[in-house]
């Protein structure tokens, strides 16, 4: 990879810090969807998407959770649990409601955000992505 930054320590610090939380929240959810725990059938009952959905997206936090928790591809897993995690954000605010599971689609999304920002160098495209937004838009 060229062009990358080294990151500081506080930034490394920051940014193990957000994947070793986000991923095992995501991960123990992931869990309790693929162990048919009980809240989570009423949950996605209500979202009209059981079983498969509640399958489907406990297999994504999974696979978020194990990317998260390795060096190169960590970024790969923040992008791909925010997305589950929007997706869980619009499902409360549009039909479950706010509750305390909201709360921690909330802090899962922001610590993903926080992985993406410190790690945009990690990704070929995002890094690309930067540097046409950076000099190619003045």
């Amino acid at each position: 990879m060229k062009n990358v930054p080294k990151k500081s320590t506080p930034a490394l610090i920051a940014t193990w810090g957000a994947q070793l939380v986000a991923a095992g929240i995501l991960g123990y959810a992931g869990y309790l969807k693929l162990a048919d725990h009980q809240a989570d059938i009423e949950l996605f009952t209500q979202l009209g998407m059981e079983p498969a959905g509640r399958y489907i997206i406990g297999g994504l936090e999974l696979l978020a959770a194990t990317l998260m928790l390795i060096p190169q591809s960590a970024v790969y897993g923040a992008i791909l649990g925010l997305g589950v995690m929007l997706g869980a954000i619009i499902g409360h605010l549009t039909a479950l409601g706010i509750d305390v599971k909201l709360l921690f689609a909330l802090l899962v999304a922001a610590l993903c955000v926080v992985v993406i920002v410190i790690r945009r160098f990690d990704a070929e495209f995002l890094r690309n992505l930067w540097d046409h937004y950076r000099y190619d838009v003045e």
